[in-house]
């Protein structure tokens, strides 16, 4: 595995007072650890996957991190996996939601998984490789689990009457959230080579929703910074693009400063989840 990013320490800090969160998808695998009393994110690590070790890039992560073999007082894992399904809650039924994800996508090793999100009255249902959520049900036995649409989701997105699409990047997708007029338009990942790859997609959301390129709000995420190709590109095309903010209070130590604190959103909301 290649690490992306290793940040701070938490060599002072006692696990049981320490929330764990924990993002992973099909080739990276991201942690932080917060100071619960002073919500404070004191470590960060990121690692992508090599071609020969892509289906064990969680479990060489959690082997080779003692910090993650503590006990702590709450573990909150995101999932970062394309078959997903937001069904309106009135129409949800498991059994029903179960056999059309397997006819949508025939991974007979996977694990359906399904969460409310109460806030928006719909269910989330999703694939999640079956041997990935029972070894981190085992090792985090009272941890909550989500998918990370889900969470942008709970989190505040403020107004959206104009449309605004979240864009998280990892190094080789990214996921899009797009909202408009007081409805959940599209939560998807896609995959990209080049920066042409991620505007084509961007401008056929935009099309096939009707958002107008000029008004609607682009916020971005993740692995992208402004000297990108990828925002060069974007730049050319819409209006009102801005990088994500520190959300839910949360502060971030000294040891972050060299870093733009949009690299990190995903984790911020997914803290969002802890109580």
């Amino acid at each position: 595995m290649k690490p992306v990013f290793k940040i701070g320490n938490c060599e002072e800090l006692n696990s049981s007072q320490a929330v764990l969160l924990i993002e992973v998808g099909e080739i990276h695998c991201c942690f932080a650890i917060i100071d619960y009393a002073n919500q404070m994110m004191v470590q960060l690590g990121y690692y992508t996957a090599d071609e020969k070790d892509n289906a064990n890039i969680l479990q060489m992560v959690l082997d080779r991190t003692d910090e993650l073999k503590q006990s702590f007082r709450q573990t909150i894992i995101g999932y970062y996996f394309p078959e997903s399904l937001l069904i309106p809650s009135k129409f949800y039924r498991l059994e029903e939601t179960q056999s059309l994800l397997q006819g949508m996508y025939e991974k007979a090793e996977n694990l359906v998984v399904s969460e409310s999100i109460a806030e928006w009255n719909m269910y989330n249902s999703y694939y999640v490789p079956a041997s990935m959520h029972e070894l981190l049900s085992r090792r985090f036995s009272t941890g909550n689990f989500w998918h990370m649409h889900s969470v942008i989701l709970k989190n505040d997105i403020g107004d959206y009457d104009r449309g605004k699409l979240f864009v998280d990047f990892k190094t080789d997708s990214f996921s899009v959230v797009a909202l408009a007029n007081n409805s959940l338009l599209l939560a998807q990942i896609f995959y990209y080579s080049k920066a042409e790859d991620v505007l084509y997609w961007l401008l056929k959301t935009c099309e096939q929703y009707s958002l107008s390129q000029n008004a609607a709000e682009i916020i971005l995420s993740g692995l992208i910074d402004r000297q990108s190709a990828v925002f060069k590109e974007l730049y050319q095309y819409f209006l009102n693009i801005q990088f994500a903010s520190v959300e839910n209070d949360i502060q971030l130590s000294g040891a972050f400063d060299e870093y733009p604190v949009h690299f990190f959103s995903s984790l911020y909301k997914l803290a969002s989840c802890a109580s």
